[in-house]
């Protein structure tokens, strides 16, 4: 058989006493109101501390990654800079448009063999 376990009563708690606004107005506001720029100035230096605790891990990682791509650019600097000149844009556009003035004659000149093969083949057929 089991034995019955008797809860304790609980005691009964002193009640809190509820601040009045009078004596938060009398007491605690020209207490604030006087160190008010202090306690600002506690809060923002606590925010601050918090804040670069939380972001240490990424600004680490940031660095790093700074630092190898400035390592990577110092290499490619390092390396000789290819022989072909730089060009403004209307050099560019220039010898885009000699290459594509040629490309169109080999084009005409295939056509016209083409066409100068098919005349002959025409000549041959007809009796």
């Amino acid at each position: 058989m089991r034995r019955r376990i008797r809860k304790k009563a609980p005691v009964p708690k002193t009640p809190v006493p509820v601040t009045e606004p009078e004596m938060v107005e009398k007491e605690i506001m020209p207490f604030v109101l006087r160190h008010e720029d202090e306690i600002v100035n506690y809060i923002k230096d606590k925010a601050v501390k918090e804040t670069m605790k939380s972001l240490a891990p990424l600004l680490e990682k940031l660095e790093e990654a700074v630092k190898q791509q400035e390592s990577a650019q110092i290499q490619v600097a390092t390396q000789a800079p290819p022989d072909t000149p730089v060009m403004n844009y209307e050099e560019q556009l220039k010898k885009l448009q000699e290459a594509s003035s040629a490309k169109v004659k080999e084009k005409e000149l295939k056509i016209m063999d083409r066409m100068n093969k098919l005349n002959a083949r025409f000549g041959n057929i007809r009796p």
